[in-house]
């Protein structure tokens, strides 16, 4: 039961093979409020992202299994899923990838890692929740 006026926790699902981004983000996430649920890899992060629902996605690219534009299909291709917003964030600094996550609805929330800070992560993430239909 929630308390009346408590806001529940807005929960977001990182998906990423460096075991240091997801600690670093999840502590990051945590300290803003959120709770969090991760992921190692693209086929994992399908699996949580259906189970636990999550209200926005940080999302690598490169990754084993299953990368992050196969994630992006994946989320297309599913009604219960393709309104989850997804902030991309990957090392992959090119516009050619730039436009494949573009033309899976992903681009206007893409942030190189390298050139990004933690709390920079955290605003674009709240702009996108705030922008959600």
């Amino acid at each position: 039961m929630i308390e009346e006026g408590v806001q529940p926790k807005q929960t977001v699902c990182i998906v990423d093979d460096n075991d240091d981004i997801r600690d670093i983000y999840s502590t990051k996430f945590k300290r803003e409020g959120f709770a969090v649920v991760t992921a190692r890899d693209g086929e994992e992060g399908l699996q949580v992202i259906r189970t636990e629902r999550p209200d926005v996605i940080v999302l690598d690219i490169q990754m084993p299994v299953l990368d992050g534009v196969g994630v992006l299909q994946a989320l297309k291709a599913d009604p219960d899923l393709e309104k989850i917003p997804v902030v991309v964030l990957s090392n992959i600094d090119s516009e050619e990838m730039f436009q494949t996550v573009g033309d899976l609805g992903a681009a206007k929330y893409y942030l190189v890692k390298a050139l990004t800070e933690p709390q920079k992560v955290v605003d674009v993430t709240l702009e996108a929740l705030a922008s959600r239909e």
